[in-house]
């Protein structure tokens, strides 16, 4: 008489090279899952409006900054922002808006009021330190017409910035 012997289930190579990938799987979807909802995508920073299906960039204030021939160099010394605009304004704006705009997440966005000085200079500090790879956007604060110009800094960063209106 043959008697064979039954071994357990998990004694067995073919349950375990079935379930395994099983065991990675599972915790990195729902770690997956996790870090989608913590997470955001981040804010669209320019003039965006839906018409229809499609996705239309407004470029009326980079337009009218082309028209104007606007142009700003900036410093940053410290957290100190020094800033001079120059084009063909009518007259200069008495407050401009300097947003320093971390691409990935908007909630590490930094805003800076620029008060014009007597000299024709806007200046304005920080509110906190930041570094890092950053994109610039310039426009007048609580003035018409509305224009806009673009730029990028690396923090922290002495050299002189030149903003420009972006060209499409």
């Amino acid at each position: 008489m043959n008697q064979t012997t039954i071994t357990p289930w998990y004694r067995q190579f073919w349950p375990w090279l079935v379930f395994s990938p099983m065991l990675f799987v599972v915790p990195a979807g729902i770690w997956m899952i996790y870090i989608s909802v913590v997470t955001s995508d981040g804010s669209v920073t320019d003039n965006v409006y839906k018409d229809g299906r499609s996705y239309v960039v407004s470029t009326e204030a980079d337009d009218l900054a082309m028209e104007l021939q606007l142009e700003a160099q900036m410093q940053m010394i410290g957290d100190r922002v020094s800033l001079r605009l120059n084009g063909n304004l009518e007259s200069a704006p008495q407050a401009l808006s300097l947003l320093f705009v971390f691409d990935a997440h908007a909630q590490r966005d930094v805003e800076v009021e620029l008060s014009r000085t007597p000299d024709g200079r806007f200046t304005g500090q920080l509110p906190e330190a930041i570094e890092g790879e950053r994109s610039l956007l310039l426009q007048p604060l609580d003035s018409e017409p509305n224009w806009r110009l673009h730029g990028g800094i690396t923090l922290p960063d002495s050299t002189i910035q030149t903003l420009q209106p972006r060209v499409r």
